[in-house]
């Protein structure tokens, strides 16, 4: 297995942080109410940036870049399932390891198990599984993703670094490559899943903003 680190993935981490930061940062000003609390919040936020996390996560992981968009995906679709659960500070890094480790499994040909991710996010393999299990509930199961879908994600990132003015700037997110462009037959693109993470089966649709994942309705 090639333990490079994927260079897509090194384009999006800074992206993704800058995001995530944003969205916690305005959820950290939230009272959190205790019978909401999930097996993914901390007594307190971990010491570790979402930055350097992240980056951690890409070092070790040796994921493929197209996992952190879909793990974006899979965060937002809990927010929009789960009307009062709050991403914040207190459980934004188990979000973000289950979150990875789920989509590894789900778009690589090639992955690490839950023992190995535990070590890289710093969490007992006994709750690494348990988080597993507990983010595949809270998205219903819901792991297949249109390309469109994919693609406003993916597009939604690059607009962030390349309009924000933050320290995320000077990092370009790749621009996707259409498929057509790549010369696929139609049989090829049902199986590529770049190009396919079908929706998931209900056909259920997600509305997203230009600023990702920045309203929640709490």
């Amino acid at each position: 297995m090639d333990l490079r680190p994927d260079k897509t993935g090194k384009a999006i981490v800074p992206v993704l942080a800058c995001v995530l930061n944003q969205l916690c940062a305005r959820n950290d000003q939230l009272t959190l109410d205790p019978k909401y609390v999930s097996k993914f919040h901390a007594l307190r936020p971990p010491g570790i940036t979402i930055r350097d996390y992240l980056e951690r996560i890409a070092k070790y992981s040796a994921c493929s870049g197209e996992c952190f968009v879909l793990a974006l995906v899979y965060i937002d679709r809990i927010i929009q399932s789960n009307p009062n659960f709050v991403v914040n500070s207190l459980n934004i890094h188990r979000l973000l390891i289950t979150s990875v480790m789920i989509s590894a499994k789900f778009f690589d040909d090639q992955y690490f198990n839950n023992a190995y991710y535990a070590k890289v996010g710093g969490v007992p393999c006994k709750e690494m599984n348990s988080l597993e299990v507990e983010f595949l509930f809270l998205t219903n199961f819901s792991l297949f993703v249109t390309y469109d879908t994919y693609k406003q994600y993916h597009t939604e990132l690059r607009n962030h670094a390349m309009h924000s003015s933050c320290d995320c700037n000077p990092y370009r997110v790749p621009e996707l490559v259409p498929y057509a462009e790549r010369g696929g037959t139609d049989e090829e693109k049902a199986k590529d899943v770049v190009d396919m993470l079908t929706e998931q089966s209900n056909n259920q649709t997600h509305t997203q903003s230009t600023d990702i994942m920045a309203s929640t309705p709490y």
